[in-house]
């Protein structure tokens, strides 16, 4: 009788330097797939595979884009990786998981496992991250504590696709939509947010005092998928006035540091219904152009995400050009009691 071969013990380590043409292969094996043919890993299904944004490669970024911070683990049978999750760790110490693929949900929810128990071991009271509505990974992600509070869906306008834009100078000047924000425009940050998200994310965010004071200069942003996209890029904020010291909306735009299809830009806009968002994309628009055109970064595709609740900024955003690649869910694991209160509703309708 022939000797039956038994399945090597699976394990989860930190991934090393040798690892690293592996660790590529099962990223692409990942993502870079027919879209008639079923994925050969398994993964959190962000769009970054060619087929669906050939520009947009975040999770694939050169090693010197890698923080000493950050951490890769790989899931190992015998002398075979099939897996891989990533970590990102932010400068308040939370972590943000943005990648998550093996060859099974065995395997994810091995991985997925030791990221929270690292997390643990080092006090990290959060880990973010973000998906596709896969019921597979939705499952997964609950199991491991992970508590799904937002849908957004995530446009990008490719080069060459804008609709025709004023130039900068028309968009500024005594009339203009949108004024660069100052640290007085906090508080007016604040009270927009609290008018527009839904009490049960508004609970879930956690946004404190000195993350508005951040958002005035452009080093926050409320979270989204594309916030490790974040780091790439330089970051401004600009408000739309409203009345009697209140604001009408805010907006922060990214502009890639580096030019090139893996260095997208990026566009968040936040208004209060009935507010006009046309006129607030094209100056938001015109001011991505000549900031990455003096910075040299020109020429490259834009992203913006929109959250369910901000109403008619995405069918404005069709009207320039953009266009819909993924509708996303984010989650966050939280390991204080506020997140799993009684009564907590996650607003994601």
């Amino acid at each position: 009788m022939a000797e039956q071969i038994v399945d090597p013990t699976p394990r989860v380590r930190l991934a090393r330097i040798t690892d690293l043409a592996a660790l590529v292969a099962i990223s692409r094996r990942a993502h870079d797939v027919s879209p008639d043919e079923p994925a050969a890993i398994r993964s959190l299904g962000l769009p970054i595979a060619p087929a669906a944004l050939s520009l947009y490669q975040l999770f694939r970024m050169p090693l010197s884009l890698i923080r000493s911070s950050d951490s890769i683990w790989v899931h190992q049978r015998g002398s075979t990786l099939d897996g891989l999750a990533r970590v990102e760790r932010d400068l308040h110490g939370e972590w943000t998981a943005v990648e998550l693929s093996a060859v099974d949900d065995a395997a994810r929810a091995r991985l997925l496992a030791r990221v929270v128990r690292e997390a643990g071991r080092h006090g990290v009271a959060r880990i973010h991250t973000a998906c596709r509505e896969d019921a597979a990974t939705l499952a997964l992600l609950g199991a491991a504590g992970f508590q799904v509070y937002a849908r957004e869906t995530l446009y990008a306008l490719q080069p060459g696709r804008a609709a025709t834009l004023p130039d900068l100078e028309s968009v500024r000047g005594p009339a203009s939509t949108l004024r660069p924000a100052h640290s007085s425009d906090a508080l007016p940050i604040a009270q927009l947010m609290a008018r527009v998200t839904p009490p049960a994310v508004a609970r879930i965010e956690l946004t404190d005092a000195r993350d508005w004071e951040r958002a005035t200069t452009g080093a926050w942003a409320p979270r989204a998928s594309i916030s490790p996209l974040l780091r790439l890029a330089d970051g401004s904020a600009f408000v739309v006035d409203g009345d009697a010291g209140e604001l009408n909306g805010w907006v922060h735009i990214g502009v890639a540091r580096e030019p090139g299809e893996q260095h997208p830009h990026s566009m968040r806009i936040t208004t209060l219904p009935g507010v006009s968002v046309a006129p607030i994309i094209a100056a938001s628009l015109a001011e991505i152009s000549a900031r990455a055109t003096e910075g040299g970064t020109g020429g490259g595709a834009i992203l913006a995400v929109v959250r369910s609740y901000e109403s008619g900024v995405g069918a404005a955003l069709r009207e320039y050009g953009f266009e819909e690649i993924a509708d996303l869910r984010l989650a966050v694991r939280d390991a204080r009691a506020r997140v799993t209160a009684p009564g907590m509703v996650p607003a994601i309708g």
